[in-house]
């Protein structure tokens, strides 16, 4: 750490979770280290975007694209520049095209997944080194997780430098006194993603990394879905017989319920963690207790650009505050 950073008590952790690719949420997540006065960083998953997003070079030589729900076309090249930055600022990969290209990809979804984990890999390497040059001279880390919509064959290139260390499915050491278990593997949603599994499957996979922690009662569990009925998994029912799955709507109202994992519950009633780091609920702003165990899920509002955070100040034997943040 900063020599010059001044002595205090507790340390500062900055989490955010479910950046899908936005360029403009990571860049402020980076740029929130030294506003905030942080000790550490740390991302709860869905690192990667959910989509792409085609520019198609027509015959006449411009260009159509999507943004924002709506057609843009007859564009110029000259034009495409801060088309393509709204784009990724709100999450999928701009991608240009031919009309030939363009239709090739979509007779053959093999080549879109295969250009889509491309665009992927890229991005994780891109955020790798724009944070570790960020970071080392601030001398401050970030732990960093995959999500349920992060495919496997993306994160698998996720390597860890001195300032960023990409930690799913490992248990490594903060400090002295505590340690970080990474977790991104969730429980099943209607949505069917990359990296579900069923809550017999979850507890498998967790257990072996639950016995490597040393001392529970000190550690902090990184993970991206939260656990089962904690109000940080209340979400909108979902109607899985439909194509995208819809809201459930009673009354005129959406149906809400919790959909955290029954696994992670168990987990964390069982061995006790100082403090829980969730993700995945974008709708969920919010903070809970599973007896002495302190959870806190700080939402996501990337497709506006807009950061949700979560600041954690952290002693050896407790949570001393917590607080939202927005930006």
């Amino acid at each position: 750490m900063r020599s010059d950073r001044p002595k205090r008590k507790f340390k500062r952790l900055l989490l955010a979770a479910d950046l899908h690719g936005s360029e403009i949420t990571f860049r402020k997540f980076l740029a929130a280290a030294k506003f905030y006065d942080a000790d550490v960083l740390l991302i709860g998953g869905d690192l990667t975007a959910k989509s792409i997003t085609p520019i198609v070079r027509q015959k006449d030589g411009r260009y159509q694209t999507r943004l924002a729900g709506g057609t843009r076309d007859n564009l110029t090249e000259a034009e495409l520049g801060p088309i393509e930055k709204a784009v990724a600022d709100s999450g999928p990969y701009p991608v240009r095209l031919s009309e030939d290209e363009y239709a090739r990809l979509r007779a053959d979804p093999e080549k879109v997944d295969a250009l889509f984990i491309d665009r992927m890999i890229d991005q994780i390497r891109r955020w790798t080194d724009m944070a570790e040059k960020h970071l080392a001279p601030l001398d401050i880390p970030l732990y960093w997780i995959g999500g349920n919509d992060d495919k496997p064959e993306a994160l698998i290139h996720a390597a860890s430098t001195p300032h960023v260390h990409f930690i799913d499915e490992k248990v490594v050491r903060l400090d002295n006194d505590h340690e970080i278990l990474g977790f991104g593997w969730t429980n099943p949603s209607p949505w069917n993603t990359p990296r579900e599994l069923s809550e017999d499957r979850l507890a498998e996979r967790l257990d072996p990394l639950l016995n490597r922690v040393e001392d529970p009662a000190h550690a902090i569990y990184l993970m991206h879905a939260p656990p089962f009925e904690t109000g940080l998994d209340i979400a909108p029912k979902l109607d899985a017989t439909t194509d995208p799955p819809r809201p459930v709507i009673q009354g005129g109202q959406q149906v809400l319920i919790p959909v955290g994992s029954t696994t992670f519950r168990t987990a964390i009633l069982e061995t006790q963690p100082l403090l829980g780091l969730h993700g995945h609920i974008h709708e969920t702003k919010n903070a809970a207790k599973l007896k002495r165990s302190v959870l806190v899920d700080p939402g996501s509002e990337y497709a506006s650009g807009t950061l949700r955070g979560a600041i954690v100040n952290l002693q050896r034997d407790r949570v001393l505050s917590y607080q939202f943040t927005t930006g």
